[in-house]
């Protein structure tokens, strides 16, 4: 795993800051025509090759994620807005149920 190197606040302990700025440069073996579709996807979306790719692995790290929240917690809330909306008004007023507001 990758380590930034960011400045921590002393006066806070525990603490973390998160570094989104920390880049690294890899070299990247692909077919030609697919180099050839990311060039042109690249221009369309107004960004270069390594933004495009950037961009790609947001989307499919927010895919799996999401996967992985609705493999948890049922497939079958999010077949159905109104179930979703009052499955998650439930679960939240059991998770936050000791809570003083």
């Amino acid at each position: 795993m990758l380590q930034a190197s960011c400045d921590l606040p002393a006066e806070i302990p525990g603490y973390r800051q998160r570094c989104y700025n920390l880049r690294v440069k890899i070299g990247v073996s692909i077919a030609a025509e697919l180099l050839e579709f990311a060039d042109a996807e690249a221009r369309r979306r107004g960004t270069t090759r390594s933004g495009l790719l950037a961009e790609l692995l947001e989307e499919a790290r927010v895919r799996v994620r999401t996967r992985a929240y609705l493999d948890r917690h049922g497939w079958d809330v999010a077949e159905d807005e109104t179930a979703w909306r009052a499955y998650q008004s439930a679960r939240m007023a059991l998770e936050y149920a000791e809570d003083d507001w």
